[in-house]
């Protein structure tokens, strides 16, 4: 339920509409997958099961629900907040997969793609930077967050700059070795 409960928290910080709350839970997506498709269903069964309610009111001429925590909803964010989280390892990722699986006849010919996949991390990276600038709420939790978020990407720019350099090295390896005859590998 960690959905439900990043609305209650959100919603914890202030009364908000829908959208503005759409609008705040996509800062948190990169931690928690979140579409605008399951934000209001989760909304509604918050709602139905007495942990959120709203009044409307209307703005520009549109009526507007307004959401806020009750008390129940509060009682149910402090103790999912206080309770240990399940510790299961994330590590399901094709593409660490598919790095894992190179063999060297392979290894040289995804040079194209692990490139490409450079390129969009070090975009990602730079979105991920203004998303985390913009954010309105800045507490020591999000702070760490953050540090944890960008430390994760930047393991991942290595990962991927070391495998375009040792598929580099080699292509360069099956040109005539070094006068000594030692190995570029030999090293690593």
């Amino acid at each position: 339920m960690p959905l439900r409960h990043t609305l209650l928290g959100l919603l914890s910080q202030e009364a908000m509409h829908g959208y503005r709350l759409r609008q705040r839970a996509r800062a948190y997506s990169w931690i928690y997958p979140m579409t605008n498709a399951s934000i209001y269903p989760a909304l509604h069964a918050l709602e139905e099961s007495g942990f959120v309610a709203h009044k409307s009111e209307i703005h520009d001429g549109r009526a507007r629900k307004i959401y806020r925590v009750t008390e129940q909803g509060k009682k149910k964010l402090h103790d999912w907040l206080t309770e240990p989280a399940p510790q299961t390892p994330c590590l399901h990722d094709q593409t660490l997969l598919k790095i894992v699986m190179q063999e060297n006849e392979h290894a040289q010919h995804s040079r194209n793609w692990i490139a490409l996949a450079l390129e969009s991390l070090r975009q990602e990276i730079a979105e991920f930077e203004t998303n985390m600038a913009s954010q309105e709420t800045k507490t020591l939790g999000t702070e760490l967050a953050h540090e944890y978020g960008f430390e994760m990407l930047r393991l991942r720019v290595r990962l991927f700059e070391k495998m375009l350099a040792l598929t580099r090295d080699s292509q360069e390896s099956r040109a005539p070795r070094a006068a000594d005859g030692k190995s570029r590998y030999a090293s690593l």
